[in-house]
């Protein structure tokens, strides 16, 4: 099997397909239908994720913006895929949460078990977070464990989070607006409109068709680990993107890993180098490989500590260079910088251009703080 892109290609694809190099005029809702789920556990960092990949200049897209698109519902956070938190878009959640729940529960279930949530329990905390929420209201997480105190149902802790989780895999709560400074719940019928159901075989397919469009080129191996499927289920839906439309997706060799994408034209340019990307460490960009990972990050396929992967990557060109993370107080923040390699004196002002963007961003000013070895 050929050759058909070289890693250099394979990331400047990625990057295009991203939307980080090729931003997409389209609110911050639309921006989430596209990536069909990003993760988003670290909210403050999921939502530069998704202003990254809108056109600059595009109006709404500061940190306060996208918190109000979520408080709208325009974008829905649940648990979703993987036992982790995604944003989701309204139209998506229900055929996502169908097709993912089963293996999600599955992975949960001696959780359930250790916290004695049973199916008696489990459904009484449903009937009790139905009624505390109907007719549009939001509730915090403290808020609804006290109601369930109040209806004898003891939740703390661990017993609680994976209470409020079937909850929302079993589509009866979802993100509500915020309370004050606090995430809230709602009720999920209330907040994603009603669609007909998808068969298991088309939603595989469909979730195939959709990630292999905008990560590709990826292996079969990624998808399953982030889509959270068994290989079989991520092999059929793979096979089922490409029997359905012959020709779109082509499979290839690189680096010892098979890898998938859709073609569409030429590779598209990479910006003018040095290109600088602040991503955060639950990027899609980050999330969505796992067997060629490796050779996203680094020059060469060379590969990259674990350790360094958890930290929110400083890209250039498309490739690993340094890492970052913020210290916000009200009034500033600092980005702190951790370079794994020489950076030149124009890669060191494009990092500085990047971090100004990101204190646009936040609405607040910013300044760097170097930590060299």
């Amino acid at each position: 099997m050929a050759s058909a892109l070289s890693i250099r290609d394979a990331v400047t694809v990625r990057m295009h397909r991203h939307s980080l190099w090729s931003p997409l005029a389209a609110s911050a809702g639309a921006v989430v239908h596209q990536y069909v789920a990003m993760q988003a556990q670290e909210y403050a960092y999921a939502l530069w994720a998704t202003a990254q990949r809108r056109a600059p200049g595009t109006d709404g897209n500061t940190a306060a913006d996208l918190a109000a698109a979520v408080d709208r519902g325009e974008i829905l956070r649940t648990h979703v895929l993987r036992p982790t938190w995604h944003f989701v878009a309204p139209s998506d959640a229900r055929w996502l949460l169908a097709l993912s729940a089963p293996t999600i529960h599955r992975i949960n279930d001696s959780y359930y078990r250790k916290s004695s949530l049973d199916a008696a329990t489990l459904n009484q905390v449903h009937e009790v977070l139905a009624v505390e929420l109907a007719g549009g209201r939001h509730r915090t997480r403290t808020q609804l464990q006290a109601a369930l105190a109040d209806s004898g149902v003891e939740s703390s802790g661990l017993r609680l989070t994976y209470a409020m989780m079937h909850a929302e895999l079993e589509q009866v709560i979802i993100s509500g607006a915020s309370v004050g400074k606090q995430r809230s719940y709602a009720l999920f019928d209330e907040r994603v409109p009603a669609s007909a159901p998808l068969d298991r075989a088309a939603a595989l397919k469909l979730l195939a068709e959709r990630y292999l469009s905008t990560r590709g080129p990826a292996s079969v191996k990624d998808f399953a680990v982030w889509s959270g499927l068994r290989m079989p289920d991520a092999r059929a839906g793979v096979a089922a993107a490409a029997e359905d439309s012959p020709g779109r997706f082509e499979q290839f060799m690189l680096d010892g890993v098979t890898l998938w994408w859709e073609p569409r034209s030429t590779v598209p340019p990479a910006p003018a180098p040095p290109r600088v990307d602040l991503a955060q460490c639950y990027d899609e960009y980050v999330m969505s490989y796992f067997e060629s990972k490796h050779f996203l990050f680094t020059p060469a396929g060379q590969r990259l500590e674990p350790a360094a992967m958890m930290y929110h990557p400083v890209l250039i060109d498309g490739l690993m260079a340094a890492t970052w993370k913020h210290v916000l107080t009200a009034a500033a923040a600092v980005i702190q910088l951790a370079p794994l390699r020489s950076l030149s004196a124009a890669e060191v002002a494009a990092v500085e251009d990047s971090v100004a963007a990101y204190g646009c961003f936040l609405g607040l000013p910013t300044s760097t703080q170097w930590l060299l070895p």
